[in-house]
């Protein structure tokens, strides 16, 4: 077990971060060049760009037309969400994975998605409005862990899950220790770190598992996680959230009930915002 720990810690097993992804995380929304800027960068990458358009052209974000181009698709998703998940394509493309029946790049997407828009729209009704981008950056990338896991060790990846299926009654995060000696938020912490992400984006990655009274975005993980499950391995809800945890950080029952309409919502639609 200590062998992966090690692995992780060479510098030349987990991917440097990509150019375009350094651009992407620098751009400021704030201006009329930043936005053309954006738009030019996701423009430059086909890969990029024909997930973008696949995402608007999905039945969450219907138009009623054919989105075709990306000028069109960031009219749809709005400029905020084109950074956020150009960027995330960009950081993860590169560490290539093993697909099965059990662990999808479709699964871990919807998964991360909706927690990422969870605590969104959960951020829009607390009394102390917090960064939303960043706030929907870290819930797209807090289980790329997973994906580190299943690049360099898809066998026992592949044996983990099937153990985790079989298991329902134990903690996903004591198994993932009892296999692998570490847990997916940490080897996303460790990545995140590599790469110099903001440090608001690494505190999500390495702490959703965490219960953090005071740190809000690990509070609003655990919210939106008691609704979708706890990750893309298990869709298990987590314990529910308190009425005390809820005021702590100023939001009610109420809040928590409209955010779990608008992601069943999401659901129903099959949504898959990246394939």
């Amino acid at each position: 077990m200590e062998e992966l720990r090690k692995k992780i810690g060479e510098a030349d097993v987990l991917p440097t971060i990509s150019p375009i992804a350094r651009q992407l995380l620098s751009l400021h929304l704030d201006t009329e060049e930043g936005e053309k800027e954006l738009l030019g960068l996701v423009k430059s990458d086909p890969f990029i760009s024909a997930r973008l358009i696949g995402m608007a052209n999905s039945p969450m974000f219907v138009v009623g037309r054919k989105i075709s181009t990306v000028n069109d698709a960031a009219l749809v998703l709005g400029l905020s969400i084109v950074k956020s998940v150009a960027t995330v394509i960009a950081l993860t493309e590169p560490i290539k994975i093993r697909e099965s029946k059990i662990f999808t790049m479709s699964d871990l997407w919807l998964h991360s998605f909706s927690i990422a828009a969870g605590m969104r729209l959960l951020s829009s009704m607390l009394p102390n409005r917090l960064d939303e981008n960043m706030l929907f950056l870290s819930g797209l990338l807090h289980d790329m862990g997973y994906l580190v896991l299943a690049h360099l060790e898809p066998a026992k990846f592949d044996a983990f899950i099937s153990y985790v299926e079989s298991h329902p009654e134990e903690s996903t995060i004591d198994i993932e220790m009892s296999k692998f000696g570490i847990t997916h938020a940490e080897i996303g912490g460790i990545l995140a770190r590599k790469w110099n992400l903001p440090n608001e984006v690494v505190s999500v990655i390495e702490g959703h598992h965490s219960m953090a009274v005071d740190n809000v975005p690990l509070t609003l993980v655990r919210i939106i996680e008691s609704i979708t499950g706890e990750s893309a391995i298990r869709g298990r809800p987590t314990a529910e959230i308190s009425r005390d945890e809820l005021e702590h950080i100023g939001l009610t029952r109420e809040n928590l009930d409209e955010v779990r309409e608008t992601l069943e919502m999401q659901w129903a639609t099959s949504f898959t915002p990246i394939s």
